[in-house]
């Protein structure tokens, strides 16, 4: 008997190392590699010290530099007034602005920025994408893809705040949370699929675009409930009920794994069978998701439960950190993501994942992560700044301020499996805000 136990506890190892390190599609359009990994690094990635070497930019010097260039540097980088997005030509253009927008608004609260010439970036950005009759975008910034328009929700919540905290511009600050509410109320409304939230109209459910519209909600509740202008307790209510509600869904259709922290992609087939596993971007918004919970609904607990899908990444069996440092799967793979359909949305990943800690250690007053944020701001100005033709940057200026998809080694000169683009730029900012000390005044 005693061998027949120990028979099954090893099986059930075995069962649970497999499941812990299972790695799956890199969202909806790739599948999984049987290419060559890198033998991840076993270090502590929430201790090691990744020191910034001599010659690097401060990480507020690279901000400040990286930002100008964001908004008016290379063509492949910056905003285009005409427009109002980032992106240039490239498809991911609609939903990279939308992580452009908070990024930029992220570091304005934090360096408690007021400048007349972002509050005009903001309002461009609005005037010119509102309304948009022939497009798949119509108004409001809600398209057929929730998991876009919940980016673009909780984008403009982000710039509501920003101008009633910071600018003290009421009527502005009202405007935008009119649109973060409509985006917010138009996901809610859309046909449901096996009871969730689908990431597009007739496609099937996905955890990110849940866990996306279960911060939003949250978040909602919280402005909501906050004394002022906009309080509202019913509305807060409402949608602590909806981001509640879909929040359970996500619990009960076991696409998450709450004690393990682990995610997996998409229902793919019928509403039992799923596809995709982890990734930086879908574990940091499950996590961001369950701060903005705790944070609306005064459950401390929920800030705990996060901490895990945060632990998971910084574990090196996760193949999602290296050395201390953020990288995607591809990225420890042959051709390091060149080959990926889904190329030009990967850079956009590890800024998801560093706001959604730098979330949960606002939410919670502790320093449990933040070695690990100094590292990845760190690995930014160390590896990856960018100057014209893929060689290594200074930020002395702008032109030499971009940054590169990949933060875990130098910039040779070669040319890079990913290009420097937007959601490079604005993962790296991410980075970089998420370290800048806080301005007092």
């Amino acid at each position: 008997m005693r061998r027949l136990i120990r028979g099954l506890l090893a099986a059930a190892a075995v069962i649970a190392g497999a499941y812990f390190l299972t790695a799956g599609a890199e969202t909806r359009s790739t599948s999984a590699s049987t290419d060559p990994l890198v033998k991840p690094a076993r270090i502590n990635a929430e201790t090691v010290r990744i020191p910034i070497v001599p010659g690097a930019p401060s990480p507020a010097v690279a901000a400040s530099r990286g930002v100008q260039e964001l908004l008016f540097g290379d063509r492949s980088v910056a905003w285009n007034p005409g427009t109002g997005l980032w992106g240039g030509h490239t498809r991911p253009n609609w939903w990279q602005s939308a992580l452009a927008l908070q990024t930029l608004v992220r570091y304005l609260e934090r360096t408690k920025n007021v400048d007349p010439l972002y509050q005009h970036v903001l309002l461009r950005i609005y005037d010119a994408n509102i309304y948009k009759p022939r497009s798949t975008a119509k108004r409001d910034f809600a398209n057929e893809f929730m998991d876009d328009t919940a980016w673009w929700g909780l984008a403009w919540l982000e710039a509501s705040r920003y101008e009633l905290y910071f600018r003290h511009d009421v009527a502005d600050a009202r405007r935008f949370l009119a649109v973060a509410e409509y985006d917010a109320r138009y996901i809610v409304a859309a046909p449901r699929q096996c009871g969730g939230i689908v990431w597009a109209l007739r496609r099937s459910p996905d955890m990110v675009t849940s866990a996306e519209f279960v911060s939003l909600a949250a978040r909602l509740s919280s402005y909501r409930q906050a004394p002022g202008i906009f309080h509202d307790p019913a509305k807060a209510a409402q949608w602590l009920t909806d981001a509640r509600y879909v929040f359970d869904w996500l619990r009960r259709s076991g696409m998450v794994d709450l004690h393990m922290g682990y995610v997996l992609d998409r229902l793919h087939g019928g509403c039992h069978k799923f596809t995709g596993g982890p990734l930086t971007y879908t574990e940091g918004e499950m996590a961001d998701a369950l701060v903005q919970l705790g944070v609306a609904d005064h459950r401390p607990f929920d800030f705990r439960l996060a901490s895990r899908f945060i632990r998971y990444v910084l574990n090196y069996r996760s193949r999602l950190i290296s050395h201390g440092i953020l990288q995607e799967y591809c990225e420890a793979r042959v051709g390091a993501c060149h080959q990926r359909k889904n190329r030009l949305d990967i850079p956009a990943f590890k800024g998801i994942f560093v706001q959604a800690v730098a979330d949960w250690s606002q939410a919670t007053h502790r320093k449990t992560f933040l070695r690990f944020l100094q590292n990845q701001a760190a690995a930014v100005v160390d590896n990856a700044v960018v100057a014209g033709g893929d060689q290594p940057g200074s930020c002395s200026r702008p032109s030499t301020c971009e940054f590169a998809f990949i933060w875990g080694r130098p910039v040779d000169g070669r040319p890079p499996p990913i290009p420097v683009t937007v959601a490079s730029q604005e993962s790296a900012i991410a980075a970089l805000t998420a370290v800048l000390p806080k301005s007092h005044g």
